[in-house]
Formats: C-alpha cells, structure tokens, sequence
C-alpha cells in the first residue's frame, strides 16, 4: 500500500508586533521570578519559594493587564485543567465490583497525571 503525503502550502503566520521594551523588560521579570522560583525549590528554601511565588503571579499579573487578558479567564482555565485531571484521577481508580481471576478489572486506565 502506497502512502501518499499531502503538504500543504501556506503563507507564514503574520508576524507579531515588536514587543515594546517595558513588555520585553516585564517578559524578563517573569521568567527570572519563575527561575529563581524553581531555584529555590530545588535548594528547599521554603520561604525563598514563597516569596518568589508571590512576585511571579504579581508580574504575570502585570502581564496580563498589559495584554488584556482578563485574570478571570486565566483562574478559570486554570480551574478548568485541574477538574479535568481530578476526573482523569478518579476514572484511573478500580471500581468497587467483582474481581476476576483476583484482578480488580478497570474499564478505562488513564496512564498519565499531567494535565490537558
């Protein structure tokens, strides 16, 4: 059986604006939060990591003002992943019926905890 591969041919997406510098700068800040967040973790610094966590959700929020995103939307969608994955969690879990051959049977195995 011969496979045949169709390519399409598009344009390019449209280039973005050039990001300002205060949106550059603010970018940076962002990240160098998030990094030295996880910096903190992996030396256990326990207050480090919360400090840092407070500044990265304060920049981020920040960011998304200047971009106009609601912050509402970004919690819900945040919410929205997680019941996602609590319902991928419970569905994973064997059901309270017979077992065969001493095996619990599950009729749908979900093989991963990260979220969608």
């Amino acid at each position: 059986m011969q496979r045949i591969i169709h390519l399409m041919v598009t344009s390019p997406p449209p280039a973005s604006p050039p990001a300002s510098a205060a949106l550059k700068r603010l970018c940076r800040q962002v990240g160098l939060h998030a990094t030295n967040c996880t910096a903190a973790f992996i030396d256990n610094r326990q207050q480090d990591i919360v400090n840092e966590s407070a500044l990265f959700l304060q920049t981020l929020h920040k960011l998304w003002e200047s971009q106009d995103v609601d912050p509402a939307e970004v919690w819900t969608e945040l919410l929205r992943r997680l019941e996602v994955a609590e319902l991928l969690m419970k569905l994973n879990q064997p059901p309270h019926r017979k077992k065969r051959n001493g095996k619990v049977m599950r009729p749908w195995r979900v093989t991963t905890n990260k979220l969608p």
